[in-house]
């Protein structure tokens, strides 16, 4: 179940950065289009919005 989060919290990343780019994606973005808890992102990836993007 981690891994399916933490997977949809990437694939989501992903998709808006493709989408809208860097700058205009924000952490909210990608928990609202994900739903995934604000916890869970946090867990996966503490190095928050880069560490997703540098996955």
């Amino acid at each position: 179940m981690a891994n399916d989060t933490r997977t949809r919290i990437l694939e989501t990343t992903g998709l808006l950065l493709r989408q809208r780019g860097y700058h205009g994606t924000s952490l909210n973005d990608i928990l609202s289009a994900s739903g995934a808890p604000r916890g869970s992102l946090y867990f996966h990836f503490p190095g928050g919005k880069d560490q997703l993007v540098i996955e």
